[in-house]
């Protein structure tokens, strides 16, 4: 089921995205697909800066990191087509690359879409 961190207010400190996935079948790889947003002033539309499919192997972790410097906002939508034994979690970090809670998402915190945004 694809899931949303919905749009996230980036207060100027955030410079990357970092996603976090974790595949914890001993069997079974994870099918992923992701996609990352910006968004640069009030009243503009989104704007898709990553889609990616991939696949992730048992036990394994996979870290992807973006590049949101001076956006207003972002947002992040993925979706494990294939595995259930997986988490994935949403950081980002300032320029000195320390990371900056209020703009933490756990996997359990996002929000269930019915698809993910359509990218050109």
């Amino acid at each position: 089921m694809p899931r949303t961190t919905g749009p996230i207010l980036n207060d100027g400190k955030a410079t990357a995205l970092i996603f976090d996935i974790n595949n914890d079948s001993l069997t079974q790889s994870v099918i992923f697909e992701l996609e990352v947003f910006i968004i640069t002033g009030s009243g503009i539309a989104k704007t898709p800066i990553a889609h990616e499919l991939f696949s992730i192997p048992p036990l394994a972790n996979i870290i992807k990191t973006y590049s949101i410097a001076g956006t207003k906002a972002y947002e992040f939508q993925a979706d494990g087509i294939s595995g259930v034994d997986f988490t994935a979690n949403i950081f980002s970090t300032d320029a000195s690359g320390n990371l900056i809670s209020a703009q933490r998402v756990l996997g359990s915190e996002t929000v269930k879409i019915t698809t993910l945004t359509p990218v050109p």
